[in-house]
């Protein structure tokens, strides 16, 4: 096994943090479905189906194609067109308030006695995929999105490509990426330049999950202080071989 030497700098969570924001969602195949993930790095747990709010589809040109969520045991899954390249998700996690005893429950602040801080919690995904030897569509609009450059399925593990984070549509200055959010959820690598650029290291051959946070304070505090958002760039640079 080769084992690559990278400067990575952790970046320690808590609990709280952990428990409510830091979680993503990426998509993934399972036995022959296009599953929703939820967890925090290798963790797969479960969830409502009813969390996954939107689900979207483009084919190679960006234009929509057919898309939608199917509820299964614990979870959901996208089932899209076959033209369909690029898969997007956005995912409601609801609001988490830390009590006075710094236990985190899934409830507003005003329901839950002493809270000290709350924050309402979203979870965005671009995944990449059917798209060898193709350049990228325009990807329709999400609140918190990573949007590649260059076609990440065509490299190589150990292979650099650029990014750009979007947040209502504008470059994200300053956002720290995390390249390989599965294996290594606490470190990050680089930040967005002012543009909202940043040159990511294609860590997996297989799948890659990339992952970006942003909170921003709301102006009516009664529920949640803030709105976190999550968001991940997920594909497979690895062909397919059937056997």
């Amino acid at each position: 096994m080769r084992i690559q030497r990278l400067l990575l700098v952790s970046t320690l969570l808590g609990l709280g943090t952990v428990a409510a924001s830091a979680h993503g969602i990426w998509t993934a195949e399972r036995w022959g479905e296009t599953g929703i993930v939820y967890g925090h790095g290798a963790e797969d747990g479960a969830y409502e189906p009813a969390k996954v709010k939107q689900v979207r589809a483009v084919d190679k040109e960006g234009k929509p194609v057919e898309a939608k969520i199917a509820g299964r045991k614990g979870g959901a899954v996208v089932e899209a067109a076959d033209e369909a390249v690029i898969l997007l998700v956005d995912f409601a996690n609801g609001i988490y308030s830390k009590g006075a005893d710094g236990q985190w429950v899934n409830k507003p602040k005003r329901e839950v006695p002493g809270a000290t801080e709350a924050g309402d919690n979203w979870k965005h995904n671009v995944t990449i995929r059917h798209l060898h030897g193709d350049a990228l569509p325009e990807l329709p609009p999400q609140k918190l999105q990573i949007v590649p450059l260059a076609n990440p399925t065509e490299l190589a593990a150990g292979a650099l490509f650029k990014v750009r984070v979007l947040f209502d549509g504008k470059p994200l200055a300053g956002a720290a990426i995390t390249p390989d959010y599965v294996n290594a959820s606490e470190a990050t690598l680089g930040k967005t330049d002012a543009d909202g650029v940043a040159e990511v290291l294609i860590r997996n051959l297989g799948l890659n999950v990339i992952a970006v946070s942003h909170s921003v304070p709301l102006a009516d505090t009664r529920d949640a202080d803030k709105a976190n958002h999550f968001a991940t760039l997920s594909f497979v640079n690895e062909p397919h071989h059937e056997h």
